[in-house]
């Protein structure tokens, strides 16, 4: 079935902001968020100058649009998460954390240079994302507990854990001094961070 005029439109149009945002992401890793210019993003992007302001009003604008589309993937692949303490989901919910990461890299180390010099980026943005999934961690773990799955722990602490564990593998390469582990590297890493979180490394 065609498409219909305004769907074809919106398409076009959600293909430009996205244009647009991968052009930004270029552009302030190159030059660092605050040098950065719309002039530099439009250019980047291979479109006018003014057409860049039918979609952003500023560079603020594209950062919290940046960090949507980080954060949404994420948050959606943690409320899909089934099989409370089912040690399969939970390796595939790793892999698929790092398959979003991958995909999002440019945006990613936007986001990560930039919090670091600027305070309002950190509490505005990253700071709430960090807090979002946390809660929803949260919330599993507690649910797990709740069904006898898991035994009686702090659910905040133990969602601390998972996101720092979590954050060490993929660090070195939104830093970019190193990539991310290949596919078959990261089921090996998730298999191996969900069966400490699991069993612990204790013999037994």
């Amino acid at each position: 079935m065609n498409d219909t005029p305004s769907s074809a439109t919106e398409k076009s149009a959600a293909t430009r902001r996205t244009q647009i945002l991968e052009a930004a992401a270029v552009v302030f890793a190159e030059k660092g968020y605050q040098r950065a210019t719309m002039k530099e993003i439009a250019g980047r992007a291979g479109i006018a100058p003014g057409t860049i302001y039918l979609y952003f009003g500023n560079k603020r604008e594209i950062l919290s649009a940046i960090v949507n589309e980080t954060e949404t993937p994420i948050v959606a692949a943690l409320l899909e998460m089934g099989g409370l303490g089912d040690r399969d989901a939970m390796v595939e919910m790793i892999e698929k954390g790092l398959d979003i990461t991958e995909a999002q890299l440019p945006f990613n180390r936007t986001l990560f240079s930039e919090v670091w010099v600027d305070d309002s980026i950190l509490e505005e943005s990253i700071a709430e994302r960090i807090k979002q999934i946390h809660q929803l961690l949260e919330k599993y773990i507690a649910a797990c507990i709740a069904a006898g799955v898991f035994r009686l722990v702090d659910p905040a602490l133990v969602a601390q854990m998972v996101m720092g564990m979590f954050g060490s593998l993929i660090v070195q390469a939104i830093r970019g001094i190193a990539p991310l582990p290949s596919p078959e590297k990261r089921r090996a890493l998730a298999e191996a961070m969900v069966d400490l979180l699991l069993d612990g490394i204790r013999a037994r």
